[in-house]
């Protein structure tokens, strides 16, 4: 049962977060309220349009899942820890704190521990903010870039209410999929000058590979001290917004060189009554995708896709040598026909196995089937 308290806390979480929805999902109130979920106890959580993302309390759940429902994808950004680390990210080491409580954390380090990312160190000042952009890593799929906000002491940085691509080459703007951001930290605290970030945009690999990008941002600041104000995200009033600070990015074209590996496992199983095939694997250096298919055009109706993809999950083990790290679902969606997972992705270092591994059900009753993907 929720007292009024905690209903009380979740209602101003739900007010904070409202007013994010005009910009990103990667801000600090938002980051705050699902760490504070997942605190209150994990539990299944989906929308109805059949994204599923990560645990979170079931009270909490329903408040940021009403909040978050008008926007197109669902992002999951539980705390998982990271396995194994490279020794030493060098001048992006800053950013790998925060980054290893998401989901795709082991992408993004086998991107460094393989040389595979472009450091850019671009950085921009227009009226007080500062921007810089400090690495860029892509694939045929995805696009991963990381920056860094700073403010002079006249303004606190509440967090990126906007970060956008452009390929300039064809003016199309990218679908951006996903992100994340903290404060730097300061003598043990938060520093509210200086803000990281990390967006991830989505490629069509059957378009020609952008050469050039456009990237910009706006920035959320608070007068000093509303930072620790909790009517803060609250009143507009109190918040404050940069111009947009633009950045063009020549993307190195090595990111073009490593191509998707496609495959059709074609592999049979079946959950509640239901035959489910596993269709379509795609495998790049920034993305698994694992695409599952309802053998039965009669089950492809709206109610019974939610009910059997509801009703199960899928993990992927990746095993390097005697190294073996989980490869979590980052976002997954709703097919006309089945089901779509986006798992992290760690090609780049070779692995001798990946292991999806399905599962289904509860305790005894529990269902779990493997398939390699190596094979």
């Amino acid at each position: 049962m929720i007292n009024s308290r905690e209903e009380q806390i979740m209602l101003e979480e739900a007010a904070r977060l409202q007013l994010q929805l005009q910009g990103e999902t990667d801000n600090h109130q938002i980051r705050l309220a699902v760490q504070n979920g997942m605190e209150r106890g994990k539990s299944g959580s989906k929308r109805n349009s059949l994204m599923k993302g990560a645990f979170y309390g079931v009270a909490v759940a329903a408040v940021v899942a009403f909040v978050l429902f008008i926007i197109p994808v669902w992002h999951a950004d539980q705390q998982i820890p990271v396995n194994t680390e490279p020794q030493d990210w060098g001048v992006l080491e800053p950013f790998r704190e925060f980054i290893s409580y998401k989901n795709n954390a082991e992408t993004f380090e086998s991107a460094v521990r393989n040389d595979y990312v472009q450091l850019l160190d671009n950085g921009v000042e227009v009226d007080g903010y500062l921007i810089t952009l400090n690495a860029v890593t892509a694939d045929e799929n995805r696009i991963i870039l990381l920056y860094t906000a700073e403010t002079s002491n006249d303004q606190e940085i509440y967090g990126f209410s906007s970060s956008r691509m452009l390929d300039v080459q064809t003016g199309n703007r990218l679908n951006r999929t996903g992100g994340i951001g903290a404060h730097a930290k300061l003598n043990g605290e938060e520093d509210y000058h200086k803000y990281y970030g990390k967006s991830e945009f989505e490629l069509d690999r059957s378009r020609p590979f952008p050469e050039q990008l456009e990237a910009d941002f706006l920035i959320a600041s608070v007068d000093p001290g509303k930072m620790d104000d909790p009517k803060t995200g609250t009143i507009m009033a109190d918040i404050h917004y940069s111009p947009r600070i633009k950045f063009v990015i020549d993307l190195d074209q090595k990111f073009k060189e490593t191509k998707t590996e496609v495959i059709y496992p074609n592999k049979e199983f079946q959950i509640e009554g239901h035959e489910v095939v596993l269709s379509r694997v795609e495998m790049s250096p920034l993305m698994i995708k694992v695409r599952y298919e309802l053998k039965n055009e009669d089950d492809y109706k709206w109610e019974v896709r939610q009910r059997v993809f509801d009703y199960f999950f899928g993990t992927i083990a990746s095993r390097s040598g005697s190294r073996t790290v989980e490869l979590p679902m980052n976002t997954g969606a709703g097919l006309s026909n089945g089901y779509e997972q986006v798992f992290a992705s760690n090609r780049l270092d070779h692995p001798d196995s990946l292991l999806l591994e399905i599962k289904s059900g509860l305790g005894i009753d529990m269902f779990v089937k493997q398939f390699e993907l190596l094979k």
